[in-house]
């Protein structure tokens, strides 16, 4: 548990000059994970990838994004515990990065830099969980 605490310290760090961009992620096919744990997260990594360009402004986020977002994180969560140690860290950045962005979504204090900041977490799994093109 203070590996995730020292996650969240870290992203916070982070968050200084952070941007987030209006352009959609790339979204791969399911198909496009490698077998394995990274197949496996293959839904909720590509649920996530969805939501980035429908978080806003800031301010509010929608419910239906925030509800989104917790089904992945359930899920996402629950993979990490027994995820292949290659894939552990950057799938246990997106589950806390998801978090972050949930917490402040949910006290409508959202802001577009948290998006930047899931952005990289999402792209980060997408790094290490799909063959190079």
């Amino acid at each position: 548990m203070s590996r995730r605490l020292a996650a969240v310290v870290a992203f916070a760090a982070l968050l200084t000059g952070c941007t987030s961009s209006d352009d959609g992620p790339e979204i791969p096919a399911e198909s496009a994970f490698l077998e394995g744990t990274c197949r496996t997260a293959a839904p909720d990594v590509i649920a996530v990838g969805r939501t980035l360009p429908r978080l806003g402004d800031g301010g509010e986020v929608d419910q239906a994004v925030k509800d989104e977002l917790r089904i992945a994180q359930d899920g996402l969560f629950a993979l990490v515990e027994t995820a292949e140690q290659a894939y552990m860290p950057a799938l246990d950045e997106l589950v806390v990065s998801v978090g972050i962005v949930r917490i402040r979504a949910d006290s409508n204090s959202y802001e577009p830099d948290l998006g930047g900041l899931l952005r990289r977490s999402y792209e980060r799994v997408l790094s290490v969980c799909t063959a190079p093109n």
